[in-house]
């Protein structure tokens, strides 16, 4: 689980392409639409629920790549902010996010005690942006010594009670290199976090992922088709959770848009039925009901969809469609894209006109960072006229009405 075997010497050398490196999970694959402020909710003619017999209950969820390490260096004193999304929400059952510092899982861990139980795998345990800059000790052999303040990866909450952990092996980890085809100096180990999970409300079985895939998008594909692979991985060894009758949730930085003409990554979630194009898959997603084209561009991409039933309207029940989950950079967007590429799944005991969500993107108002805005043209903005913000990833909230057993 741990990644080791790399010279220590190289660690301060290499550490500014690191922090880059982590920094593409919200570079890699952008464009803007525009952006996104409130929930979105299905319309559709058919309101019959997709599950069998069972108890139907409201399920709520949030996933958020919080950028603890490469935005906020390991921080806690900025972490308030995600707490009043949280509690805006309000009280979701299963909290998902993604690049969250030891420290800072700590820190939620203290936060919510009572309340919520929190679980972390690391992505890398040689991180050195997460507070201690000379990660070495965590480079030998002895995983006893290691500091924990050089750890970043992913973290599960339940407001319940977590059953026991299970870290799903995603591959992935050979041939990883950058958008230019440079092998990454610290590789990342890609683990699925999952438990099943007794929830405060939910008298059912429940089991929730928070999930970080391969980010960088290289002109040969060789991180697209290991996104693929592991996505496919992950879908496949939930299959049995959702045969034994759970309703699964999964939540994280896919780094992969929805549009299926525009890569396979995500194929083995979507169903057969999200329009277009469908999938082989078993989950539908919360925010899919956008006519924005997700990954619009002034490119040779359209700023719409306009792909078939791109808002849900009957007879398409779902789609692979939905708002940006990355920020704005800077009002001229001469750096970064906008897309969707953090996703939250319900798996098919769902009611698919009940599935819900929205995309908060986390702009300071102010330079002290004191106050949070959803809307870029609140934001304020550095000495480079670039936008004050949390997080390159935007907060994204979502909930269905599922079928427990």
């Amino acid at each position: 689980m741990r990644v080791r075997g790399i010279l220590a010497a190289f660690v301060v050398a290499l550490s500014v392409v690191l922090m880059a490196g982590l920094a593409q999970s919200g570079v890699d694959r952008l464009r803007a639409d525009r952006t996104a402020v409130t929930d979105t909710k299905r319309t559709t003619a058919d309101a019959a629920s997709d599950a069998g017999p069972g108890t139907q209950v409201q399920l709520r969820a949030v996933t958020f790549n919080m950028c603890g390490g490469f935005c906020n260096k390991g921080g806690t004193d900025l972490l308030h902010h995600i707490e009043k999304q949280i509690a805006d929400f309000p009280s979701p059952h299963l909290l998902m996010l993604q690049e969250v510092c030891h420290s800072q899982y700590e820190w939620f861990k203290s936060k919510y005690a009572g309340t919520y139980e929190f679980s972390f795998t690391p992505l890398l345990t040689n991180y050195p942006s997460c507070g201690a800059s000379d990660c070495s000790v965590n480079m030998d052999s002895d995983p006893n010594n290691d500091d924990t303040r050089c750890w970043i990866g992913q973290v599960l909450g339940a407001r319940g009670a977590l059953g026991p952990k299970e870290e799903i092996p995603l591959g992935g980890e050979k041939r990883q290199i950058d958008n230019n085809g440079n092998p990454l100096p610290l590789p990342r180990t890609f683990n699925a976090l999952c438990h099943d999970v007794t929830l405060v409300g939910v008298p059912g079985k429940v089991k929730g992922c928070s999930v970080h895939l391969r980010a960088f998008d290289d002109a040969k594909g060789v991180g697209d088709r290991a996104r693929s692979a592991q996505a496919a991985r992950l879908a496949s060894e939930l299959d049995a959770d959702i045969d034994a009758g759970k309703v699964v949730v999964v939540g994280g930085d896919f780094n992969a848009v929805p549009q299926p003409h525009k890569g396979p990554v995500l194929d083995s979630f979507y169903r057969p039925d999200a329009a277009p194009g469908g999938g082989i898959g078993r989950f539908y997603e919360a925010d899919t009901t956008d006519d924005n084209d997700p990954d619009g561009s002034a490119g040779p991409d359209p700023g719409y969809w306009t792909m078939t039933d791109p808002d849900c309207v009957a007879p398409a029940k779902t789609c692979r469609s939905g708002q940006s989950t990355t920020v704005d950079l800077s009002p001229a967007q001469l750096d970064q894209r906008n897309s969707k590429i953090d996703h939250l799944f319900f798996s098919e005991a769902t009611t698919t006109d009940t599935l819900s969500g929205g995309s908060y993107p986390m702009y300071f108002a102010d330079a002290a960072r004191t106050v949070i805005t959803h809307k870029p043209e609140a934001a304020a903005k550095d000495a480079n006229g670039k936008y004050l913000k949390l997080s390159e990833h935007t907060f994204y909230r979502g909930w269905a009405t599922v079928t427990v057993s």
